[in-house]
């Protein structure tokens, strides 16, 4: 399953042009014809002068091809008329569909906390020191404290908030694994939202969850909600990957443009989520522009064998990888939830560079693809 678009390109085609060499044989077999015609009428009737046979011979195969010629003319006329007309609105069904691929929640601001300190700055600037981690699942310390870092984070964002109008609600939205999970989480998220002295109301919903749930960013991106929504992915507890801990403040774009706002660190386009990786790259480079000008891939959630099959089909599409952020070198083992933390890390790089990243991941059996552009000062 890729995103919905009907192919529609062939539906009228081109009509074929008049060919000249067709044509003129069709006039020689009728002149042909409808002199032998005249002549064999010329002989039962000597009564007539034979010039007026030779006319006629003449004049009719002019008249009839004349005729035949006009309504071909007139016939593909029309035909032409009707595949520019079909084209025009292709041409205008292509672009909603490109206008549509283009549409995106904007990131106000992203944060991502992992027990070995990693960041996008870090990746970028020290790359070649930072410690392998394959096969490894990191865990926080045992002095780790929620409810600071979730201090930290809101308090970090409370800038950023403070350049919104006071009548903005916050959807605040936890997506908790299984092991990370406390029902304390909510009210230390009450008792840290008054800390931080947020203006904004908030709603909180808490979920647990083992999979991606990217589906949520399509229905905000389609339901243009005024509302701000707060991600925060808690995984701050695992025996079988890296912990961490990552949120996200998300604002609909039409929003953003109204309010006039230029306090954006990226965009996420619309996700690609399929089950066909090469029609979900194919469709993503035809309709989704910003996909052509990504440079830096991030893989998350990948075996050898998925990588390999996906980095052969991108090379393929003619992509060049200036850089590739494996998350099993970077930050050890995953599970599907990583794909935040694939996301945040690229929001960050995206951030650094002003450069288009891709985040591929694999969630319930599916490609999840993604890409993450810099904000149009304009």
């Amino acid at each position: 399953m890729v995103w919905p678009k009907p192919d529609i390109s062939n539906r009228v085609k081109l009509p074929k042009k008049l060919q000249f060499v067709k044509w003129l044989l069709f006039f020689i077999i009728l002149t042909l014809i409808t002199g032998i015609a005249f002549f064999l009428i010329s002989k039962h009737d000597s009564g007539t002068p034979q010039w007026t046979f030779i006319a006629k011979g003449m004049i009719i195969p002019i008249v009839l091809g004349s005729i035949a010629i006009s309504v071909r003319i007139y016939i593909y006329g029309l035909a032409l008329e009707k595949y520019e007309i079909w084209q025009h609105e292709v041409a205008h069904i292509n672009q909603n569909w490109q206008l549509w691929a283009m549409q995106s929640l904007i990131v106000l601001d992203s944060h991502c906390i992992l027990p070995n300190s990693l960041t996008a700055e870090k990746i970028l600037n020290d790359r070649a020191n930072l410690d392998v981690t394959i096969d490894k699942s990191l865990a926080f310390s045992d002095n780790f404290e929620l409810k600071q870092h979730l201090e930290s984070i809101l308090f970090s964002m409370r800038g950023v908030l403070s350049q919104l109008p006071e009548t903005e609600s916050i959807n605040i939205t936890i997506y908790s694994s299984p092991q990370a999970y406390g029902s304390y989480f909510d009210s230390e998220i009450e008792q840290v939202y008054k800390t931080a002295k947020i203006d904004q109301s908030y709603t909180l919903s808490h979920h647990i969850i083992t999979y991606t749930d990217a589906e949520c960013l399509t229905q905000w991106i389609d339901n243009g909600q005024s509302a701000l929504q707060l991600i925060i992915i808690n995984n701050t507890l695992s025996s079988s990957d890296t912990a961490f801990l990552c949120a996200f403040l998300l604002m609909d774009k039409d929003r953003y443009q109204k309010l006039a706002l230029d306090i954006a660190k990226a965009e996420i386009l619309r996700p690609m989520i399929t089950t066909d990786m090469d029609k979900g790259i194919e469709q993503m480079v035809e309709i989704q522009s910003a996909m052509q000008q990504v440079e830096q891939f991030w893989f998350s959630n990948l075996d050898e064998q998925q990588e390999s099959k996906l980095i052969d089909k991108l090379a393929r599409s003619n992509f060049s990888f200036e850089e590739i952020y494996k998350l099993g070198i970077l930050v050890g083992n995953q599970t599907q939830l990583s794909y935040w933390l694939a996301l945040a890390l690229g929001s960050e790089m995206v951030t650094q560079t002003g450069k288009n990243n891709f985040i591929a991941a694999i969630s319930q059996n599916q490609w999840l693809f993604t890409v993450l552009t810099g904000v149009d000062k304009k």
